[in-house]
């Protein structure tokens, strides 16, 4: 019976491991297409008007990306069940040259529609300062040279038992720290935000939020066929 039980556990965890682990890549969707309240997305505090656009003017793999277009576009994507272990946030972004202004990569411990008042609840707040540059974080400093006209990674790895952060543009450090901000914040990461706040276009394929247990985590057919298996097997020991 312990059995049973262990097993149920460990297709419990991968469970939630799978369902909080995702990964767009936009060429599901039409050009011109609003991201709001589809497959995660939405507009800061459920707002249609400041949601990504989906565009096929560039793309980093398969044919479209998300345009977070000059103005106030702001376009959140949830993330659910990432309240421990090990989490790898990766992005690609392009950046055309001869633009201004800023925008933002930002993750958050904490969201909730037209709720977002404490500064505890951002985690990360990578600001792209397009006059100077410049990448930085917000929080606790560090700043790298922005790379134009290339498709360039944005990596995030976040530990949410140690918690820590450490945060990466086109393979360079740029700022690591504790991921928790204040009493205020949570251990959880709750939230992707794209924002822009200038008159400059950013371009975002293949953006994932990834368990590192997700890897090793076996497809449910396999978690049924394990767990039948500890059943039958001797009192050996699995995990």
């Amino acid at each position: 019976m312990g059995k049973f039980y262990a097993v149920c556990a460990i297709a419990s965890m991968a469970g939630a491991a799978a369902q909080a682990s995702m990964i767009s890549h936009f060429d599901n969707y039409s050009n011109g297409q609003s991201l709001h309240n589809i497959d995660g997305w939405k507009g800061w505090n459920n707002v249609s008007s400041v949601a990504g656009i989906v565009s096929s003017v560039r793309a980093y793999s398969g044919t479209n990306s998300l345009a977070i277009a000059p103005g106030n576009t702001d376009a959140v994507r949830l993330v659910s069940n990432a309240t421990s272990g090990i989490w790898n946030i990766t992005a690609m972004q392009y950046i055309a040259s001869g633009q201004s202004g800023l925008t933002y990569f930002i993750l958050m411990n904490k969201y909730q529609d037209n709720a977002n008042t404490s500064s505890d609840s951002w985690s990360v707040q990578m600001k792209f300062d397009l006059a100077n540059g410049t990448v930085r974080d917000d929080f606790r400093g560090g700043s790298v040279a922005i790379q134009y006209n290339a498709w360039v990674q944005i990596q995030v790895q976040v530990d949410l038992n140690a918690n820590t952060v450490s945060q990466y543009y086109n393979g360079t450090l740029v700022a690591s720290g504790a991921w928790k901000r204040g009493a205020g914040s949570l251990n959880a990461i709750q939230a992707v935000d794209l924002y822009n706040n200038g008159n400059n276009t950013t371009y975002y394929d293949d953006v994932s939020v990834q368990s590192a247990a997700s890897p090793n985590v076996p497809a449910p057919g396999a978690i049924a066929t394990t767990g039948l298996a500890m059943l039958l097997m001797a009192p050996r020991r699995k995990r």
